[in-house]
């Protein structure tokens, strides 16, 4: 009964190594680019999935002021590499995640207290491919209207702030509440401790 027992735990090991490696190993392919690697803008990308907000948030230690908050930025993610990150826990290749800012504004119709959004003022594109960049990853540049995104020349301090402080596989996870439930059990056990720690 012990030899069972052992024999289906090893297999059990083995079987979550092998899918382990077989998702790390997928990609989804919904990017597109010109012949100059400037990225095809998505048509679709208000239905991309919601999974995180911030009002005026920055990295420098500035005061933040309640009189001028700054822009709303808004992130999502393209549907399938949504899907594939639910299901496993990994970020594959192909993955693209946008980053919308918006103007802030007060008072607007019945509104007396707090802010809203106002129009748009440029968007990027974080996007995942090992085989596209050194690093794993780059960004997009994208002008309102305009139907390409320019890549940012790497190496860039875009790059090097999400391989220091992004929570996992260089993506600010830890902005991303909504996303916790399906991140792996050892990078939601260590936000929850630095969740914990900063409240003390």
């Amino acid at each position: 009964m012990q030899k069972l027992r052992l024999f289906v735990i090893a297999a059990t090991m083995i079987l979550t190594a092998v899918l382990t490696v077989a998702n790390e190993g997928r990609r989804v392919d919904v990017a597109r680019f010109d012949s100059d690697g400037n990225l095809i803008v998505p048509t679709n990308l208000d239905e991309w999935v919601f999974i995180g907000s911030s009002l005026g948030m920055g990295y420098s230690q500035e005061t933040f002021d309640p009189d001028s908050p700054g822009m709303f930025q808004i992130v999502r993610m393209e549907p399938s590499a949504y899907q594939h990150f639910k299901e496993t826990g990994v970020f594959p290749d192909g993955t693209m995640l946008s980053l919308h800012f918006y103007g802030s504004q007060n008072e607007l119709s019945i509104s007396r207290a707090g802010y809203v959004m106002n129009d748009l003022h440029f968007a990027e594109i974080h996007y995942k491919d090992r085989d596209r960049f050194p690093d794993g990853f780059n960004f997009y540049n994208l002008a309102n209207g305009e139907p390409l995104g320019t890549e940012i020349p790497v190496p860039n301090d875009c790059i090097t702030c999400h391989e220091k402080d992004g929570a996992y596989d260089g993506v600010f996870v830890q902005f991303y509440p909504t996303i916790h439930e399906y991140l792996p059990d050892d990078v939601r056990a260590k936000l929850e401790n630095n969740k914990s720690a900063s409240h003390h």
